[in-house]
């Protein structure tokens, strides 16, 4: 399967998870303070960020694409300010885990149609 072939599977998964709304971009200084960063340890893994001055709750959510671990931000619901608040969500699936290894990216909506895939830094729990 070509990248973009890839790139159109996952957007369309992903719009079917969510109902509407748009997709956010992690190089939003809005949407994350700090970019995003994958925190290894031995038998799960956690994505962490800082949240930036959007107020709205929001949790990107995982595909596994050709092999790697995908993000997406594709909605957002209010539940009060969280912003400044370090955020996370835990990798502990082992399908993910073994993705992860592979590579781990956040899907970017731009440039528009196929959008971008933006790799995260993976940091090693000493």
């Amino acid at each position: 399967m070509n990248a973009f072939r890839a790139i159109v599977l996952f957007a369309v998964l992903v719009s079917g998870c969510v109902p509407s709304g748009p997709v956010f971009s992690a190089r939003d200084a809005a949407m994350f303070a700090s970019a995003p960063v994958v925190i290894r340890h031995k038998s799960y893994a956690v994505l962490t960020w800082t949240q930036g001055s959007f107020p709205f709750f929001f949790l990107p959510q995982s595909q596994i694409v050709e092999g790697k671990l995908v993000f997406s931000v594709r909605g957002s619901a209010s539940s009060g300010s969280l912003a400044g608040q370090i955020r996370q969500v835990t990798i502990e699936a082992p399908e993910e885990l073994m993705a992860l290894d592979r590579g781990v990216f956040f899907w970017e909506p731009e440039p528009k149609p196929r959008g971008t895939l933006v790799p995260i830094e993976v940091q090693h729990e000493p």
